[in-house]
């Protein structure tokens, strides 16, 4: 079948709290997409360095980030966006609120919660007052009360799509192992909104052209170990890593 290509360059695009590269005492541990720019390189496609955005911060200080390292970039220009969970709410934003459309050919999300996620609205009803608190330090934790799911309803209604962008979306879904990093999430999200990947709910992760449910949870999306006692068999599992051919195959497949 060939090697999955695009002409275009795939810009990844880390979720709230993520990072680019992962680095410890000048040693680098590993990126947020673990292995998938390698995989996709190694397959010929151009992946440039990823961009770091503001960890949590709001959806807007993000995609102002994400605009910034493409101007600062003009040589890639139109390109592919690959962004995970946050990350996708945060491109959209760019595509739509940040005159970027002309730069933006495609966005694939994964479990990204377009319209919220029940464990961001139990999180800031249990933390508001600490988020308060820490805001009034210039700690800005806003990028939280961004995905809930009343802040994404509104998102949906202000935040439109651009028309000569292609949207696509991956959504996960599991059923925790009791040594499960997620376990407890996954059953607060499930009581209340279905299937998910642990934070996300398959109907929120769900967006223009739904390209499939991965059997992963949140984390395992990006190709990380989320069994706190036994981690080594999932890193050493890297058959995730054949997701993300195949979402190239379908850019590829739809003249991309």
């Amino acid at each position: 079948m060939g090697d999955p290509q695009v002409r275009d360059p795939i810009v990844l695009v880390h979720g709230i709290l993520g990072f680019d590269e992962l680095h410890v005492g000048g040693v680098k541990l590993g990126d947020y997409f673990r292995q998938v720019r390698e995989t996709l390189q190694a397959a010929g496609n151009t992946v440039p360095d990823p961009p770091r955005l503001d960890p949590a911060g709001s959806i807007e200080t993000r995609a102002g980030d994400l605009k910034r390292y493409l101007d600062d970039r003009p040589e890639l220009g139109k390109v592919h966006l690959l962004a995970h969970s946050m990350g996708g709410l945060d491109s959209r934003f760019l595509v739509s609120r940040l005159g970027m459309a002309d730069r933006v050919l495609t966005l694939i999300t994964l479990g990204t919660p377009h319209r919220g996620t029940p464990f961001a609205d139990q999180g800031v009803a249990c933390l508001q007052p600490a988020i308060d608190e820490l805001a009034r330090h210039r700690i800005d934790l806003q990028g939280f009360l961004d995905l809930t799911t009343t802040a994404c309803a509104k998102f949906n209604e202000e935040v439109p799509d651009a028309p000569g962008v292609r949207y696509y979306s991956v959504a996960g879904q599991i059923e925790p192992r009791p040594t499960d990093l997620l376990q407890v999430p996954h059953a607060l999200i499930k009581a209340t909104a279905g299937p998910n990947d642990g934070l996300v709910p398959v109907d929120s992760a769900t967006y223009g052209m739904c390209l499939g449910t991965w059997a992963a949870d949140h984390f395992r999306l990006i190709n990380w170990a989320t069994n706190v006692l036994v981690p080594i068999p999932e890193l050493e599992d890297m058959t995730i890593l054949d997701g993300y051919l195949d979402l190239v195959r379908r850019l590829a497949a739809d003249g991309f």
